[in-house]
């Protein structure tokens, strides 16, 4: 009996030092944005404008999508999706777009990072979306480069 409570220990210690934790340890977090794009005076293009939200990872845990899709018609947008981590997640938005970029290869890609007070753990309340409002793609961004994605 003995034996076996000491390796279950040892096992506990090692999967804690190596940040293996048990699901109810890890937190639901997420975020809700939403928006609108433009190229100009037109929506930016339905079928080739994309946003993912993602949390920002370190170390050898890969970054997590919380939510991806292509803007609507009108250049709008919606995501809300959500991770389960120990501590809290560092949210981005990424845009890819063609906006003012004639036949330069590739995708602009920009990206805006979310407020850590715009985390939340339950489906989100109005007062809780973060909201981009309409945003130009015309623009230069100070997080911007070049990416080709599929």
């Amino acid at each position: 009996m003995k034996t076996s409570v000491t390796t279950l220990l040892v096992a506990f210690g090692i999967i804690c030092a190596i940040g293996i934790l048990p699901a109810e340890a890890m937190r639901k977090q997420g975020v809700a944005v939403k928006g609108k794009l433009v190229c100009g005076n037109q929506p930016a293009a339905a079928n080739s404008t994309k946003v993912r939200i993602v949390d920002i990872d370190t170390g050898p845990d890969p970054d997590d999508t919380l939510d991806e899709k292509f803007v609507s018609a009108d250049g709008t947008f919606t995501l809300n999706g959500y991770t389960r981590e120990l501590t809290n997640i560092d949210p981005v938005l990424y845009i890819w777009h063609d906006c003012q970029d004639a036949d330069t290869p590739c995708l602009r890609k920009v990206k805006l990072i979310i407020p850590q007070k715009f985390i939340i753990g339950a489906e989100p309340t109005a007062d809780q979306w973060v909201d981009f409002g309409t945003i130009n793609l015309e623009s230069t961004f100070a997080e911007e480069k070049r990416e080709c994605i599929s």
